[in-house]
């Protein structure tokens, strides 16, 4: 038997052209490798209501592949009690569809939705590896980040990146186990191909651009209804802009402000770039208050009334406070 493991879709209307990308390369890759059986281990859908499009890009896939299938129900996006999942009407729908909450192969696989404590990114996470020992390979959801941990664990990351808190240079995998009843089965993890690229560059303080060094690569125009002044070409902002250019359209973008006049300067430009991308996000990190007593850190902090304070107390002029207002709206 062969299975392949795929995790995490985190279906969106939105993000609907990239997953059917997704979907189709898993496709191929069951033909190619002979799959028997899919496992997603969890959040195939973003949300416990997913719209009639959602449903319908899980259905087609699910149909198209036509093998046995197991359906991880998470207890996080796609659950609204341990018990109830909108997942649990797939498992109706036809008996090659099996949901559960974890899936367990005697002593040979468990396949879970959940952190490790021993990730590197341990958000919430309580089981130990040590908990599971009696398991050969243990596959877990719910991290995105792919990350192999000792002596047989994998948090197998979603197929497509979903936050710009995931590590944008980790492809997105999944895993492929040929002669799963073997003595001596074979295990790959494949790096997608189709997943859109997400980035995230600094703009201002300690940015970490790298330096322009043949000046054709940056063919900058001054945009004519800009008040931004081109300057030289090692310019954080004509770097930036530089490459911003350079990326593919499909690529998702956050830009993370690191000081106002940084973003009052490339204001002018952000149309054009949101209209480019598939995402165009930004982070503006000069509004969070850096004079705030220790004491206060972990306090909750009203945005609305933290920016209008900001605004005021740096005197920011009428027609940027509205486009920031806007935003924060």
């Amino acid at each position: 038997m062969n299975i392949l493991f795929a995790s995490d879709p985190h279906i969106l209307e939105q993000d609907l052209e990239e997953i059917n990308l997704i979907f189709s390369e898993l496709l191929e890759l069951k033909e190619k490798y002979k799959i028997d059986k899919l496992i997603i281990p969890g959040d195939s859908f973003d949300r416990i209501n997913p719209t009639s499009k959602e449903l319908d890009c899980l259905s087609a896939f699910l149909k198209k592949i036509n093998i046995p299938i197991i359906l991880v129900a998470a207890n996080s996006h796609e659950s609204s009690t341990h018990e109830d999942s909108v997942i649990n009407h797939f498992g109706i729908l036809k008996d090659t569809i099996t949901v559960v909450k974890e899936y367990q192969d005697e002593n040979k696989l468990f396949v879970g939705h959940f952190i490790l404590k021993q990730s590197s990114k341990n958000y919430g996470g309580t089981i130990d590896l040590q908990t599971l020992k009696q398991f050969r390979w243990i596959i877990l959801g719910h991290g995105h980040d792919f990350e192999m941990i000792k002596p047989n664990g994998v948090q197998l990351g979603s197929v497509r990146f979903i936050s710009f808190g995931e590590d944008s240079n980790n492809p997105k995998r999944v895993a492929i186990c040929t002669d799963y009843d073997s003595d001596k089965p074979k295990w790959e993890f494949l790096t997608l191909l189709s997943p859109y690229p997400m980035i995230s560059l600094d703009l201002g303080k300690n940015s970490e651009i790298a330096p322009i060094k043949d000046p054709t690569e940056a063919k900058i125009v001054q945009p004519a209804c800009s008040s931004v002044k081109i300057g030289t070409i090692n310019d954080p902002i004509v770097q930036l802009l530089a490459k911003l250019d350079a990326l593919a359209p499909k690529t998702k973008v956050r830009i993370i402000y690191k000081d106002y006049e940084s973003y009052r300067q490339f204001l002018p430009l952000i149309g054009k770039y949101k209209s480019k991308f598939t995402i165009f996000k930004d982070k503006k990190e000069f509004i969070i208050s850096t004079d705030c007593n220790k004491d206060r850190e972990k306090e909750i902090v009203n945005l609305s009334e933290l920016l209008n304070s900001w605004l005021e107390k740096n005197q920011i002029p009428e027609e940027i406070k509205k486009v920031l207002r806007k935003e924060i709206k």
